[in-house]
């Protein structure tokens, strides 16, 4: 092996203990963060001479944080302890418009929030992609709202960060690597002879370091290996969970009921 395919190898190897994101790292782009800004302000008519905070930075101490009078929180909070810092703002009375994840928007005090979903995903500055949601507790009649003209903005904004230009790795068929059978290992079985097949470290006339080796199988290897793997696809498909359908409770209809005269009588 070259000294730079070992270099590279040896890379990838220290990549996989480096220690893993976590919603708790997401420092939000700063194009991103601006078009939520400036849409949160509009959307719910906060002054433009209204302070502006932003108390979740590295280091940041929110619960001691000095907040001005009339301040309105706008930033990326621990996703972890997010009920605890609403639940924080909302006893102070003071205003925010934080992030949230989406899958769990509905947590905590939903009655006297506003909960907004965009479905989007945003791309965080350390990497991480979470599918974003918002939530607060400016004056609203809302308790949930869509928003698709903020999605845009955020799509737009999301956009205008770099993306890194990752290699895309095209080995041939007969090269078998693990990452490669670790795709059909837990539902096809597949079996290459010693006969059939010769452990390589490196492939091509550029000698590309292959991490952790690979083998070199006959061509009828290959393609039965290609046959796994759509078979593989086919019983995955298959074993896809079906929806399970819920049925509302006498008492959960009679709370929808009361809720239908309700709005009947505005």
């Amino acid at each position: 092996m070259k000294k730079q395919d070992k270099l590279n190898d040896y890379d990838g190897f220290v990549e996989k203990f480096k220690p893993k994101r976590t919603t708790d790292d997401c420092y939000t782009p700063p194009a991103v963060y601006e078009a939520v800004k400036g849409w949160a302000m509009k959307k719910f008519n906060i002054a433009p001479d209204r302070p502006i905070v932003r108390p979740f930075y590295p280091g940041g101490d929110y619960e001691h944080y000095n907040y001005p009078p009339g301040c309105v929180v706008i930033d990326n909070p621990p996703f972890s302890i997010l009920a605890k810092i609403k639940r924080f703002y909302i006893e102070r009375g003071i205003h925010f418009f934080i992030f949230a994840p989406s899958l769990t928007l509905f947590s905590g005090t939903i009655e006297k929030l506003t909960h907004i979903l965009t479905d989007s995903t945003i791309t965080y500055e350390n990497g991480a992609k979470v599918n974003t949601a918002f939530v607060t507790n400016l004056p609203s009649p809302y308790v949930l709202m869509t928003a698709p003209d903020l999605a845009q903005l955020i799509k737009e904004a999301n956009a205008q960060a770099p993306k890194a230009e990752l290699p895309v790795l095209d080995f041939p068929a007969n090269v078998l690597t693990s990452a490669r059978l670790n795709k059909i290992a837990s539902l096809i079985k597949f079996e290459v002879p010693r006969t059939a097949a010769r452990f390589v470290r490196t492939i091509g006339k550029e000698r590309k370091g292959l991490f952790g080796g690979g083998l070199l199988v006959s061509s009828a290897k290959a393609a039965e290996a290609a046959e796994a793997a759509k078979a593989a696809k086919a019983a995955k498909a298959a074993k896809a969970v079906k929806a399970y359908k819920y049925e509302l409770t006498p008492e959960e209809q009679a709370n929808v009921a009361a809720l239908d005269n309700q709005s009947s009588q505005r």
